[in-house]
């Protein structure tokens, strides 16, 4: 009692220092907070209880040491006798604690009196005293009330019997075993309904991970709220420095239920819960992988014969001479291979073509075999939790390597990660949960990857390297390997603090008051350094001087420096309470400030010296650029939450939240938003309770409406204005100053853009809950959505968004599972989701004309579309032909001509059969977001050995390779650019009097036919369907017999997993499935397929 007594007053003087602290420091009755200390608060908040924790588990230990310890053992099982794997089994009043085996077996050292609390989820908690006993055999009962599983929502969490939103729940279960992960979304990718998450990239810490639920709901970005043990987070970046070991679960809230968070649920919300400490002696767990990554899908290129007479054919049918210099080349490489021609000792045979040049070589060169690679990546993550059921807490630490698949320069991607958590119970009625994390992600890659890998792949001809190894030009054309290997690095740190505190006081079993504190502190540094580069001809003559007009490059280097900082400060009141015995209901109210704010500068100088590492160092520089900016934006909200159910039979739910946002003028600052939900559980009737095959059956059905300010800046709302001596207009009565607007004109009458979500869902259990599912039907609507409007040019200006724009979308989604057993020892399980999802830009506030190619927004059809001409065959006869011209020549508006239409070319059909062939003829082919995304898993478990695959795809998406340079047009037009290689799926299919059933038609170097055959058709466009072995993993857990023997190890598994081992598409070009219809720049890193051998230990 003296030591409880002790521990209250050194409570009572602490919370009293740190209230004195806020008051000194600002943090309270001042209008902003002082960041340092609540900074300085977090830490103090989060430290202190651990070092209390500490303390009197030690003293506690201590005390345990001086009585006599007995051991105690037994087996677990359930009603039917089958062993229960995990069971908790912990000392009252002690620390002392265990958890069963594989098969439910148990050994625990226990003091003389002592009592054992055996606890699992599902079953009933049983008190036994040990008294005399050496052997404890327990069977726990069920516990319908728990078997209940318990969802996290926002602002707390429902059992999901009564829940009535649409919510998707992920385990950690999902997450485990995958080896190496930039992100917890890799694990998830096509498994979830409803759940879109796509990738761009496979370059280290640069993929571009992108996450949508449900699809669009404006043609304004309205990324997923992420909310992290409570704190939000905007945008799916949050998710890249949190270690997926430390995540618990994954919920994503995907209609009304997102209600509670508002203006910033537009495009739902992910709630990410990381593990918490446990009661019980102190646990370690160890989980590490080795990841061998080997090229995935790319296309398979021309070898240098293939190139040399695909340009023959190709100059033939344009009509060239044998004069032509691309035909004397393709000649020469023809005759000249693995050869090189030194021209400081011979005649250009060529003159005065190729005049910038030394040499010609004809090495058929594989430039993705040069550039690419097999690589690896390694993660190691270790915990150690525990404690009393006053004191837990956990400490994790993380660390990731992921090593590039590209060859030259310096390019991987570290992380390091470090939480903590601690759970103090300071009264039985008031608990404080702190969380301190940090996270560091260093990154390096070359400075000019863009010139890497921007355009396409040179002509297989030319060398990578000079013959002693040295950089290769041809010309004023340098090898891109160079680029990466001496252009100089680009280097990324991110540093990132997060500490939450969360205070809990119950007064009294129906009423609770939570308050949540949250900062984070983002800190990234960049430092680009681009390097010039010598080059030498292939014999190691230098040539950066031999051409006219050639220059070697300048070096430059850009330093730029930014921090983030994220304050948020929540509370609100709990009540629940039943009455009547049958009527279940619960209130929350409760208010929330955040303020998010952001400092940038940069600085860029030129002929800096090649060994130069900072601006500061020796030598003269050129300051080219310096820029910066700072902003800061704030929410302030006013939420609550209603809830009732009759018996857990009829539920009903209510969210609303009012909400203010700086982004706005002050009269259209606020907004009301709201949901409602409804839910039937049909099997809590009388007239079900016959029915024993079916375990659950409920309806739900929902409305809500929240707010979406994505697409508006910042500052719009105030006009802001530059000084300029050159343009603009004069002010004052001297008219010696001219300012000039910033480029566009305030925007005053802008609202926030409202989604309307409608969901009808169902939820159902058979057979004993061995087949369990949803479906859900849903639509959303926007009715006011933000847009660019044109005006007349004598406006002046560009003019700001506005609320004239409408916006729908719908969909459905199904996920169903089976899991069984068969005998004693082997289980099995097998399940899927399915998930469609299209929408419709309705009205875009102006008069829309259909456009060739792709069109991000087109009134009347989905985001992201193409458009197009329908293809109606080639041109196989003469005849055909001049039938052809006869009919569309005059007026068309597609680039027909009779001179460059040939045979073998594409022709395209009238659709509105008026004669011509215009834009009138144009038509919608699809949109690059695919319409469906499908899973199946299947997986089984015998005598310690588990298998499980996962498959996983998209369909209705329609691909246009198009973008910002040729770089992406050349995969999709062979010979476009002699210079450059392409895909080899041209060779032999090209037509031909004697080939007429092939896909292409005669090569042609001719911007003029290109862009004829070429445009936008239902010919030239890919299916971007396909289905992908996504993940195998083959694991065993060893046996608890056998590791009993190291008195350490409580459980070890291995196991070996594979990724993207295998797919199916109807892809044509070669590219991966899932690659951005932009395949240049980071888009061209080939994604990789991956083995990991991974171990799992428990002490």
């Amino acid at each position: 009692m003296p030591h409880l007594i002790l521990e209250n007053k050194n409570l009572i003087l602490f919370l009293n220092l740190k209230f004195n602290f806020m008051k000194r420091r600002g943090l309270i009755f001042n209008s902003r907070p002082n960041k340092t200390a609540v900074f300085a608060l977090g830490l103090m908040l989060g430290l202190c209880p651990v070092s209390k924790a500490w303390a009197d588990t030690n003293m506690k230990d201590s005390q345990v040491v001086a009585q006599a310890q007995k051991k105690v053992k037994g087996q677990v099982v359930d009603a039917t006798g089958e062993p229960l794997i995990g069971v908790n089994i912990t000392v009252i009043g002690g620390t002392e604690g265990t958890i069963t085996d594989i098969d439910g077996n148990y050994t625990i050292g226990v003091p003389a009196g002592a009592k054992l609390k055996f606890s699992y989820i599902g079953y009933k908690d049983q008190i036994i005293d040990v008294a005399a006993q050496t052997v404890i055999n327990v069977k726990l009962q069920e516990d319908s009330e728990v078997l209940d599983e318990v969802v996290v929502v926002g602002y707390g969490s429902q059992k999901k019997e009564t829940l009535t939103g649409a919510v998707t729940v992920v385990s950690d279960k999902m997450l485990k075993n995958k080896g190496t992960m930039s992100s917890p979304l890799q694990a998830m990718q096509g498994q979830v309904p409803g759940v879109t998450i796509t990738r761009n990239s496979a370059a280290p810490g640069d993929e571009s991970w992108g996450l949508k639920l449900r699809g669009s709901v404006s043609a304004n970005n309205a990324e997923p709220l992420i909310v992290i043990d409570g704190v939000a987070y905007d945008g799916v970046n949050a998710l890249r420095n949190i270690n997926p070991s430390d995540i618990q679960s994954i919920n994503f809230l995907k209609d009304a239920s997102a209600a509670i968070y508002g203006s910033r649920a537009a495009g739902g919300v992910v709630l990410v819960t990381t593990k918490q400490a446990k009661e019980g002696k102190a646990r370690i767990e160890y989980s590490g992988s080795y990841t061998y990554k080997m090229v995935g899908l790319q296309p398979k290129l021309m070898t240098m014969n293939e190139w040399a007479n695909a340009v023959l054919q190709t100059c033939q049918n344009d009509g060239q001479p044998d004069s032509y210099s691309w035909v004397k080349y393709a000649k020469m490489a023809l005759a000249n291979e693995g050869k090189y021609i030194d021209l400081d000792h011979s005649a250009n045979p060529f003159a005065p073509s190729y005049s910038d040049v030394m040499d010609f070589v004809f090495m058929d060169t594989n430039w993705q075999d040069v550039l690419f690679g097999n690589s690896y990546s390694t993660q190691h993550d270790l915990a150690v939790s525990g404690g009393t059921e006053k004191n837990l807490y956990r400490l994790s630490v993380g660390y990731m390597y992921d090593d590039s698949n590209l060859k030259w320069g310096n390019n991987n991607n570290q992380r390091f990660n470090l939480r903590l958590t601690n759970k103090l119970k300071v009264f039985d009625n008031f608990s404080i949960e702190s969380v301190i994390a940090y996270n560091r992600q260093d990154q390096v890659a070359p400075s000019q990857l863009n010139r890497t890998l921007t355009s396409s792949y040179p002509q297989p001809g030319l060398p990578a390297s000079t013959i002693d190894g040295k950089p290769y030009s041809w010309g004023t054309w340098l090898s891109p390997i160079w680029f990466a290997e001496l252009g100089g690095d680009n280097k990324l740190k991110v540093s990132e603090i997060n500490i939450s505190e969360k205070f809990t006081y119950n007064i009294n079993k129906h009423l609770d008051v939570v308050a949540n504190l949250g900062y984070n502190s983002g800190v990234a540094s960049r430092d680009i350094k681009k390097m010039a580069i010598t080059s030498y001809n292939y014999a190691g003559t230098k040539i950066n001087t031999k051409a006219d007009g050639y220059k070697q490059e300048e070096s430059s280097y850009e330093k730029t420096s930014s921090r983030t900082d994220f304050y948020s400060m929540a509370g609100y009141v709990d009540y629940h309470n039943t009455f009547a015995q049958h009527h279940n209901v619960s209130a929350m109210v409760g208010a929330q400030y955040e303020l998010k704010e952001y400092d940038y500068f940069g600085v860029s100088v030129k002929d800096i010296q090649n060994s130069l590492e900072t601006v500061n160092g020796a030598g003269l520089v050129n300051l080219t650029d310096k820029h910066g900016t700072k902003w800061h934006e704030a929410v302030m909200s006013y939420y609550s939450r209603l809830n009732y159910n009759y018996k857990s039979k009829y539920l009903l739910e209510v969210n609303m939240r009012y909400d203010g946002s700086s982004k706005f003028k002050p009269e259209n600052r606020w907004d009301f938003f709201y949901g409602i939900s409804g839910g039937w559980r049909i099997t809590e009737e009388a007239f079900m309770k016959n029915i024993k095959w079916l375990n659950d059956l409920k309806i739900r059905l929902s409305y809500g409406e929240v707010g979406n300010q994505s697409g508006i800046d910042r500052y719009d709302g105030t006009q802001f204005y530059k000084f300029e001596s050159q343009s603009g207009a004069y002010i004052g009565p001297n008219k010696g100053t001219i300012i000039d607007t910033n480029g566009k004109i305030a925007s005053l009458g802008r609202e926030w853009e409202r989604i309307k979500n409608y969901n009808l869902g169902l939820d159902f259990s058979l057979f004993n809950s061995r087949l369990t599912g949803t479906a859900e039907v849903y639509m959303k609507r926007n009715d006011n959505m933000l847009i660019n409007v044109s005006y007349p040019g004598v406006l002046g200006d560009n003019a700001g968004m506005s609320n004239n724009g409408k916006f729908r979308s719908h969909g459905w989604e199904v996920m169903v599972n089976w899991s069984d057993k068969i005998g004693k020892d082997f289980t099995y399980h097998v399940g899927g989701t399915y998930s469609f999802n299209t929408n419709k830009l309705t009205d875009i506030g102006a008069v829309s004309v259909l456009k060739s190619g792709f069109v991000d927004k087109q009134q009347g059809y989905p985001l992201n579309s193409i458009f197009g001409l329908r293809y109606a065959g080639k041109a196989q006869t003469e005849e055909e032909r001049q039938k052809y011209l006869y009919r569309f020549l005059t007026g068309n508006t597609i680039g027909l001509t009779e001179q460059n239409f040939r045979l073998g070319d594409n022709m395209y059909a009238d659709v509105n059969n008026d004669g011509k062939l215009d834009q009138n003829d144009i038509v919608y082919l699809g949109t690059d977001d695919p319409k469906i995304s499908f899973s199946f898993n299947v997986g089984a478990e015998w005598k310690g050995f588990d298998l499980s695959l996962v498959f996983q795809g998209a369909a209705q998406r329609t691909i246009f390779r198009t973008g910002d340079n040729n770089g992406n047009e050349i995969w999709r037009i062979p010979m476009k650019a002699l210079y450059l290689n392409t895909s080899n799926q041209s060779v032999g299919n090209t037509w031909s009097p004697e080939n007429r059933g092939a896909y292409y038609p005669t090569y042609s170097n001719k911007n003029e036919i290109n862009d004829y055959n070429y445009q936008a058709s239902s010919w030239s466009v890919e299916d971007g369907s396909y289905i992908r072995l996504k993940n195998v993993t083959l694991g065993y857990n060893v046996p608890s017999a056998f590791l009993a023997k190291t008195k350490a190890i409580s459980s070890c598994r291995v196991y070996v997993a594979g990724a993207d081992l295998w797919e199916y598409s109807k892809i044509n070009d070669g590219w991966d499935p899932e690659a951005s219809r932009k395949v240049s720049a980071a888009g061209r890193f080939p994604f990789v397929r991956t083995v990991t051998f991974g171990l799992n230990l428990t002490f």
